[in-house]
């Protein structure tokens, strides 16, 4: 079976467990077990964004990537970020008014939902980004609350220390992963 085609909660077990096991996605990307419910949000991938007109309000989410603020003529910062999701990567300018009001979440999390403003740029308009206009909260934070949220754990206190490759992977989930890379551990 697909990736694609395991139901949401088999999808996010299985990413789940990656991500403490290996800090690494070899089943499926983060985002594939989230769609159903970002969809129902409206909440359009990196590759909708391409057949989207500039100026469109748009619902986004992926994973940060990057951060980079370089300084500005102006003195005010200007955040860049760069995103992933299952479809590829993507840029949000989150300009001051709506750094004074996310900035801490921006910082603070694994995976961003947000809306803004489609903005292309360039002679033939294919240089786009999203200006970030405020973040979708409950759908903000660490990977693990969010893939929790779809597995319907009430809290998950087993997986809330930091992602790290040195977990050991249980012995009755190795049959799961290729032999040295438990054997690695």
């Amino acid at each position: 079976m697909k990736p694609a085609q395991l139901p949401d909660r088999a999808c996010a077990e299985k990413t789940l467990r990656e991500a403490m096991s290996m800090n690494i996605f070899c089943h499926a990307h983060p985002l594939t077990s989230l769609r159903n419910i970002l969809r129902k949000q409206n909440v359009v991938t990196s590759s909708n964004l391409r057949r989207m007109p500039s100026g469109a309000t748009v619902r986004v989410s992926g994973m940060l990537i990057l951060v980079h603020t370089p300084p500005t003529k102006s003195g005010k910062r200007v955040m860049f970020l760069t995103l992933e999701d299952e479809m590829g990567l993507f840029e949000v300018v989150v300009f001051a008014k709506a750094q004074d009001r996310f900035a801490r979440i921006i910082l603070t999390s694994e995976v961003l939902t947000l809306e803004g403003r489609l903005q292309r740029q360039g002679p033939t308009g294919l240089a786009i980004s999203v200006i970030m206009e405020k973040a979708l909260i409950g759908l903000c934070g660490p990977l693990t609350k969010l893939l929790g949220y779809v597995m319907k754990i009430p809290k998950i206190k087993t997986y809330s220390k930091p992602l790290t490759a040195i977990r050991v992977i249980p012995e009755s989930d190795v049959s799961e992963y290729p032999t040295q890379l438990a054997l690695g551990f």
